[in-house]
């Protein structure tokens, strides 16, 4: 990863962790990913909204519909 010191997408402190499952959202704690949140309505991991795995969750639940 070039210029990347952790896991993370570089996309900064501000923004929303999102249940693609339930539409739970919150804003992103400081520090810590949003994967390593479970929403606490439904309990499915939180995930960053804009992010990678965000897109691919959402294209994923619209196919299935």
């Amino acid at each position: 990863m070039p210029g990347g010191k952790g896991k993370g997408e570089g996309m900064g402190p501000i923004g929303n962790c999102v249940c693609v499952k339930c539409g739970y959202s919150t804003f992103k704690k400081p520090g810590i990913p949003c994967m390593d949140e479970k929403c606490p309505m439904c309990g499915t991991v939180l995930l960053r909204e804009g992010s990678e795995h965000y897109k691919n969750a959402v294209k994923n639940k619209n196919k299935k519909r």
